[in-house]
């Protein structure tokens, strides 16, 4: 069996693709246990709806689509099964990514490759965009459903890079390291869930026109896996603590501070400036601080399709934890942004509505009118809107008007919108060590 593992990895890692008997043998799983939905028994029934909740999300994409002709049983048991693992897979999103890899003189651009695959986070090699030398290094890495960070940060070790914290794109980047002699980047900073928390910088002020006029300031740098995108990041500086080298504590200059950030354009990184009190005069380093960062974050993306438009009249759809519902398209009185004589302009209006949009749907967060939206052809053709309107906003559900610039009927388009399937609300816990005053 080790030898078989062996094998598929060496030849994922050569990009030359197979079938997985794994993923055979759960679609073959799937389909047995979603007939036994209809079994004669309620025993078997309730049993083979446990069995497809226990596989998890993995088979989520393997059910049928809720629109396959099947028996009344099955349509309401899979309506459940979808549901729960549909919330399930949203919430695994906050989660840590994980990496497994073993091998011995694997060249960088595989193992990148095989990182950016597993994780789902985008990752540009800019060695070459900035004038660099860009050797495909050989790693030995051993690899066994490791965090991302974790696992980025040893490969950037071995490799000698570093990253580029404003790529273009919402990926990580990576260039040579800045400084040969610089300290490795696994080892000095914490990891927890999505994030990689590091202390970035440490300022110290001494006023000299007033006497005890002292001030001490550490910059936490904040990095998420840039397959997400934060609404909003909490520190309160009640949910933090540190101390000196003798387990003093060190105050902060104002315990009940909150400092805010929310993720910027392409960015993968916030910087949080905590302030300290003035320390003792002995004081050297800051022994730990330890901190839970609250950070609100939105859930899978999901796809809400929409058909049959001329006759849509507050159609619900739910997915997890997020309802959509098309209240009406209609031809609007707006005058036609672009095309001939046949274009029209029309006008789509939907609710989006979550369970607990928590504090992410607040007057001034525009995240949401970020999320995708088009019309699409039978062809696959798409038509993205040429502006939007907000139509309502309460603490959890928000109603936007699209508009569209066409010259078919609207009988021939669908309409897609893709939103969170949940927003989720989550501490996580980091602590940083030794950390030198100036």
């Amino acid at each position: 069996m080790a030898m078989f593992h062996g094998v598929l990895l060496l030849v994922s890692l050569l990009g030359i693709q197979i079938d997985q008997p794994a993923d055979a043998e759960l679609r073959a799983e799937v389909r047995r246990l979603v007939r036994q939905l209809d079994a004669p028994s309620l025993e078997q029934r309730e049993a083979a709806e446990a069995a497809l909740l226990r596989l998890g999300p993995a088979a989520l994409d393997l059910l049928p689509s809720e629109d396959q002709q099947a028996s009344a049983e099955i349509r309401k048991r899979l309506a459940g099964v979808r549901h729960e693992l549909q919330r399930r897979a949203s919430a695994a999103s906050a989660d840590a990514s994980t990496i497994s890899l073993r091998g011995e003189k694997m060249p960088l651009s595989k193992v990148l490759a095989q990182v950016e695959q597993q994780s789902g986070n985008a990752i540009v090699d800019l060695r070459r965009r900035f004038g660099q030398p860009a050797p495909d290094r050989e790693l030995t890495l051993d690899f066994e459903r490791t965090p991302f960070w974790e696992a980025l940060d040893r490969v950037l070790d071995q490799a000698g890079l570093a990253v580029y914290p404003f790529a273009e794109q919402r990926a990580v980047g990576l260039v040579m390291k800045f400084n040969e002699g610089s300290a490795a980047r696994f080892g000095r900073a914490s990891y927890s869930g999505p994030f990689r928390f590091e202390a970035a910088e440490i300022v110290t002020r001494r006023n000299l026109l007033e006497s005890n006029a002292r001030s001490l300031s550490l910059s936490v740098e904040v990095a998420w896996e840039p397959r997400l995108r934060p609404i909003i990041l909490v520190q309160r500086m009640a949910d933090a603590a540190a101390v000196d080298g003798r387990g003093r504590p060190l105050a902060f200059a104002d315990p009940q501070a909150r400092l805010e950030a929310a993720a910027a354009g392409t960015a993968s990184l916030v910087k949080l400036d905590l302030a300290f009190a003035p320390p003792p005069e002995d004081v050297r380093a800051i022994a730990a601080l330890r901190g839970t960062l609250l950070a609100t974050l939105p859930g899978r993306l999901e796809t809400f399709r929409f058909r049959d438009l001329p006759a849509a009249r507050n159609v619900r759809h739910r997915i997890a934890e997020t309802e959509v519902a098309l209240e009406q398209v209609r031809k609007s009185a707006r005058q036609a942004a672009t095309g001939g004589n046949a274009a029209e302009t029309w006008e789509v209006r939907i609710r989006v509505r979550f369970d607990d949009a928590g504090d992410a749907l607040e007057s001034h967060r525009t995240w949401i009118f970020d999320n995708p939206a088009w019309l699409q052809t039978a062809d696959g053709r798409t038509i993205a809107p040429d502006d939007y309107e907000t139509t309502a906003q309460s603490e959890n559900e928000v109603g936007v008007a699209f508009f569209f610039t066409i010259e078919k009927p609207i009988d021939r388009y669908a309409f897609v919108y893709q939103t969170p399937g949940s927003i989720i609300t989550r501490g996580y816990d980091y602590e940083l060590k030794d950390i030198p005053l100036p």
